[in-house]
Formats: C-alpha cells, sequence, structure tokens
C-alpha cells in the first residue's frame, strides 16, 4: 500500500513532492532564413515566460541524506519555545490540521572524520570535554539536530493539542514521526537516506484517532494506531513499503523482531473497562488474548514476555518491574526494584535486549529526573545508563542508549 518516497517528485502513495525543475524539448526544424528566425524569437519569447514565473519558490527545502552515525536519544527541549496553547486567531482560514511545533531534536554521537554527516540540515558539533562524569578524545563528538520536518506538537479541531510521538530502534539508524512536510507518518532509514510512507495523509479527525506509533526493535516493520470510532491498526513492512491494515486494534503495546508477534489493544476509550491484551501475527491471526491491567508496558523483542511497573500504595510505597508470559499471561517475575536509595518514581521506557528494560527514575517533584537505568528482568539488579544524563530533555525517545556506556 505504502511505497517509498520518489525524489523525483511522486510515488504511488500519494505523496505530493516538489517537481525538481522543468524541462523543455523544443522540435527541431529544417526551416531556413525568415523561418529560422522567426522560429528562434518564439522560443526566445518562450523562455522569457517560463524565466519570469513568480509563482513562489521554497528558500529552503530540506531532502534528506546519508547520516551514518546511530541516533542516541531524541528529545524536545526543557525549555521549548513551542507555546502551550495555540494563539487566538480569527482568521477563517486558520484550520487544523495544524503542525504547531517541530522541536524534536537527534542527539548523535560519532568520531570526527569517519562517516557520512550530511542529514540535509545544519548542525552544530561538539568534540572533547567531559561526558557523563568520563574525559572524552578530541576526536569524540555528539550533535544536536533539530528535525525540522517532525512534529512535536499538533493542534487539534477543538482547538486542544497534542504531542507528536518520534521512535527510533535500538541500533539508531531508522527513526518514525509524523511530517510536516507531508503530512502523514514516515519512517526513514538514516544510512541510506530512505524515507517512506506508514500512514496515508492524515485529516484532523486521524489526528484526533491517533493512538500509537512503532517501530520493530530490528526496523522491519512500523505501526501506526489510531482508536475512535474506526479503531485500525497499519503494519508496514519497510523492504517493500506495503502496509497491512488490521481493523479493530486501537493501540499497540510493543512490536517484535520482524513483526512476528504485536501485543495489540481493542479498546482504548473506556477507562472502566478491562484493557484486553491481544497477541497477534503480523497478518492479524490472533494467538492469545487475556485481561490486562492499567500498568501494563511493552512487549519484549522476542516476542514472549511483556513487562509491567507496579507500585504499591501502601506505607512504604515499593516499585516492582514484572513480566508476564505474552501468550499465558502468567506471572514469571515480579522483583523489588531498587534505583535509588533515596525516593524516586519508576516510569518506563523501553526494552533494551531480551533480558534487560530501561526504567527512568524520576523525581517526586514534576519535571525532575535521577537518570536512566538498565534493569535485569531476571536478577532485578540495575545499572544507571550514565551516558544519557540525568534530566535529557522534556520528552525523550530513546535509541542507540549503550553509544559509549
Amino acid at each position: 500500500m505504502r511505497t517509498s518516497i520518489n525524489k523525483n517528485g511522486s510515488d504511488a502513495s500519494g505523496l505530493n513532492l516538489p517537481p525538481h525543475g522543468l524541462q523543455d524539448s523544443p522540435r527541431r526544424t529544417s526551416i531556413k532564413g525568415l523561418g529560422i528566425f522567426i522560429l528562434i524569437c518564439i522560443l526566445g519569447a518562450g523562455l522569457l515566460y517560463i524565466d519570469q514565473n513568480t509563482s513562489p519558490r521554497p528558500a529552503w527545502e530540506w531532502k534528506p541524506q546519508p547520516f551514518d552515525p546511530p541516533v542516541q536519544y531524541a528529545f524536545i527541549p526543557e525549555d521549548p519555545k513551542c507555546p502551550s496553547r495555540p494563539p487566538d486567531s480569527t482568521e477563517e482560514e486558520t484550520k487544523p490540521p495544524l503542525i504547531a511545533c517541530n522541536e524534536w531534536r537527534l542527539h548523535a554521537n560519532f568520531k570526527l572524520g569517519k562517516g557520512r554527516h550530511d542529514i540535509g540540515v545544519p548542525f552544530g558539533v561538539g568534540c572533547g570535554g567531559r561526558r557523563g562524569g568520563v574525559s572524552v578524545s578530541d576526536d569524540d563528538c555528539t550533535s544536536d539536530i533539530q528535525l525540522f520536518d517532525a512534529a512535536s506538537q499538533v493542534q487539534l479541531s477543538d482547538g486542544k493539542q497534542r504531542s507528536g510521538a518520534l521512535r527510533i530502534t535500538r541500533d539508531g539508524h531508522r527513526i518514525a514521526y509524523l511530517s510536516k512536510k507531508y503530512m502523514q507518518f514516515v519512517g526513514w532509514d538514516l544510512p541510506t537516506a530512505q524515507q517512506k510512507a506508514i500512514s496515508p495523509r492524515v485529516d484532523a479527525q486521524a489526528l484526533e484517532d491517533l493512538s500509537s506509533l512503532e517501530i520493530s526493535p530490528d526496523g522491519k516493520f512500523f505501526a501506526v494506531s489510531f482508536a475512535g470510532t474506526q479503531p485500525r491498526l497499519l503494519v508496514t513492512e519497510f523492504a517493500t513499503g506495503r502496509t497491512t491494515t488490521l481493523q479493530g486494534f486501537c493501540a499497540i503495546l510493543g512490536i517484535s523482531q520482524g513483526a512476528s508477534r504485536i501485543a495489540a489493544q481493542r479498546t482504548c476509550s473506556d477507562p472502566n473497562e478491562a484493557d484486553t491484551v491481544t497477541i497477534l501475527k503480523r497478518d492479524g491471526t490472533v494467538i492469545s488474548e487475556w485481561r490486562g491491567t492499567d500498568s501494563i508496558e511493552n512487549l519484549s523483542p522476542d516476542g514472549k514476555s511483556i513487562v509491567e511497573i507496579q507500585t504499591d500504595f501502601g506505607d512504604d510505597g515499593d516499585e516492582y518491574l514484572a513480566t508476564r508470559n505474552a501468550l499465558t499471561e502468567k506471572l514469571t517475575k515480579k522483583l523489588k526494584l531498587h534505583l535509588l536509595s533515596e525516593p524516586s518514581d519508576a516510569v518506563g521506557h523501553a526494552w533494551l535486549t531480551n533480558d534487560e528494560y530501561i526504567v527512568e527514575a524520576e523525581t517526586p517533584e514534576p519535571g525532575g529526573s535521577f537518570g536512566y537505568y538498565r534493569v535485569n528482568v531476571k536478577s532485578g539488579s540495575s545499572r544507571r545508563i550514565r551516558d544519557l544524563g540525568l534530566n535529557p530533555g522534556s520528552t525523550v525517545s530513546l535509541g542507540s542508549v549503550l553509544a559509549r556506556d
């Protein structure tokens, strides 16, 4: 259903890309003398007419270029310039869908002079110094690259705003987001500069219904889900660009390697109804279904386990990391979290491997963080991922987090 974006100006999926230029093929003629003179005049007038085309042209048009360094994480700054509320407007033409803000930044690490870094977006580079409490060499560099095409906030039809998700594969080489340029979700392979559509163009209603955005750990499959009156899950194979639409599923709880298993939900709107966890194949075949809880987090890369962050609301306020068999719902482990000696709130982020899950220790006060930890789901041992920093942004999406760990 989806195809790769054609850099010559269009593709079969309906992306309207601007043409690279006009081409003229004047007929050759054997007219001599006056006829040749008249022909030259006509052609000259035609070229002059083309040159006087006053249609506006963009001052700068972004075109992806190959980018080899893995993205360690993406973030929205702690002090975003994006307003929390849309500006008042009485202009009738101001209608949603509207990309209100595009403040996503990609944080990448690389060695100076190694690999291709021309991502097609201007960015600064910082090399040497100390990072994560460790001295690094002068050719050890980092960059924070603002991705102008990625929506970080979207205005809805009722005047409200919602955040725009961005996802990264664990190797840091593929990302997915809502494109401001095309008004649809795209997947992007950074080293090859290849982009593909993973959804149709979205309108105001689709943005209202948007529920989840995910990528399989190996980057082979991308998924977008929508709730609302027509819940559906779109699964796109990146290699072929083909999309499968699975009706009746409104949210994604995770995708395994190769999308051999997908954890999804059928109900997303009724807070009084227990969430049903459905494990299915990528063709829509249901292989297991069971009643879940509101603490369900993500499906493991091998598709065998689902992780939960459970909180004991007693006097001690203990928190636990629990895993369940994805097919049987059976509790396999329940481990008390020991992230810090001081009080903190555990927030799950993503699987690092089949044996480790990344948990953030948030401060009791809103907006703070004590850092990110890799927790072994079999033993409960934890270790801080120091190179991520304590609080890299107001919103963070993790990629190749162990770039220097």
